[in-house]
């Protein structure tokens, strides 16, 4: 199974030394990369990327019975990125026609190495939806936009999907929970139980009286402590104490 936030990766080359060396080098240069198959033929590539769907192959170009671009031209659909590895600089024009995220000399370098993955990531990012982006600057796996949170009414548990809760509001010893679909429920719960639950979600407490879900934030109007303009049009007070870390957290969509 994938680790939350890593690339997964497959090996395909001939060179069982080439594959040891190269998982040596992402290992100390490429963290992040998770190696889900090494194989030594573009055969045991085919079965391999198909069974596993990676995001990413580094692919050697000459290889017996198989080379990389015949093993590429195989498959029904390129849905992976593929860093070419060669000892060979001769094949970079056919590596481009193959729509190439790069393409590594051996003996591979590092620095390379390591500008060749910061492409890849940069590539992955913008293939992201616009909430998806907001909760990985946030530090947040964007698998948790998808939690369920059971909130107790005065009728029992509701559950209710946690990306459509746009802002909570405090009301004595209940808590308003405003919806993306523009309903409220009265939860008998404090704020301050909603705030630790849902902290980890991307939701941030600008105020004693609100809790707010920062993927839903449109606007901040400055002022004292200012004021933020929800995607339901609601404008909410911040207090001066939450002024600095909500301009941080916000500075970096």
């Amino acid at each position: 199974m994938k680790s939350p936030g890593n690339i997964t990766a497959i090996i395909v080359d001939d060179d069982e030394f080439c594959c040891f060396q190269l998982q040596d080098l992402i290992k100390k240069y490429a963290l992040g990369i998770e190696i889900v198959a090494v194989c030594n033929s573009g055969t045991d590539g085919l079965v391999k990327i198909r069974e596993l769907s990676p995001d990413l192959v580094f692919l050697d170009v000459e290889m017996p019975g198989m080379n990389g671009f015949e093993m590429i031209r195989k498959l029904p659909a390129v849905n992976f990125e593929i860093i070419f590895t060669t000892s060979h600089e001769q094949y970079a024009i056919r590596a481009i026609r193959f729509s190439a995220l790069d393409y590594l000399v051996k003996p591979l370098d590092p620095t390379a190495l390591q500008d060749a993955i910061s492409r890849m990531r940069d590539k992955m990012q913008e293939k992201l939806p616009a909430e998806e982006k907001k909760l990985e600057l946030l530090g947040i796996p964007a698998e948790k936009k998808f939690n369920n949170l059971a909130v107790p009414t005065m009728e029992g548990l509701l559950f209710i999907c946690i990306q459509d809760i746009i802002r909570c509001e405090s009301d004595d010893k209940y808590t308003k929970i405003f919806l993306a679909d523009k309903k409220m429920i009265l939860a008998s719960r404090t704020l301050g139980d909603f705030e630790d639950l849902l902290s980890p979600h991307g939701f941030f407490r600008i105020h004693k009286s609100y809790l707010i879900n920062l993927i839903h934030l449109k606007k901040y109007l400055r002022g004292e402590g200012g004021q933020v303009i929800m995607a339901d049009g609601s404008t909410l007070d911040v207090s001066r104490r939450k002024k600095e870390e909500l301009m941080v957290l916000v500075s970096q969509f």
